[in-house]
């Protein structure tokens, strides 16, 4: 399977290879129309925006360790292994926060939309959590068709 792009909210180019009869048609028409329960039961769960908020945070922090740890020589001094290890618990934070996201299901569109934009890097939804968002896509797109 390619790795899908993320333009707008919408996947393009995915392969829907083994994905039950699902078209990219189908999944491009709920990413752009949107799911089953949107409305007024599309609010977002607030442990997304929960979510969103702390990995912006470890991001942001990870950052500034970076620096500390490159004006400081790296592993050259103590300052700058001091950093890198902290730049690698902060990693660690980060995996757990998207392990977590991504295990957890996007209930509607909004909901999915989000967690796609947390799970992607450089406007490309990363290889590692692509199967659990096509699995999310389907079941909204299920429950659309369901009515």
């Amino acid at each position: 399977m390619q790795e899908p792009e993320i333009d707008n909210g919408r996947l393009n180019d995915v392969s829907t290879e083994g994905a039950d009869g699902l078209s990219l048609p189908d999944l491009s028409d709920l990413m752009q129309a949107g799911g089953a329960g949107e409305g007024a039961d599309h609010q977002i769960d607030p442990e997304f925006p929960t979510t969103q908020a702390a990995l912006e945070q470890a991001w942001s922090e990870y950052a500034a360790c970076d620096r500390r740890a490159a004006e400081a020589g790296f592993a050259a001094t103590d300052a700058g292994r001091a950093a890198m290890a902290e730049m690698d618990r902060i990693q660690h934070r980060i995996r757990d926060l998207e392990t977590g996201l991504a295990a957890r299901s996007a209930g509607n569109l909004a909901e999915l939309r989000l967690k796609i934009a947390m799970l992607s890097l450089d406007g490309a939804l990363r290889p590692e959590f692509e199967a659990g968002v096509l699995a999310d896509a389907m079941r909204l797109l299920a429950a659309r068709e369901r009515g």
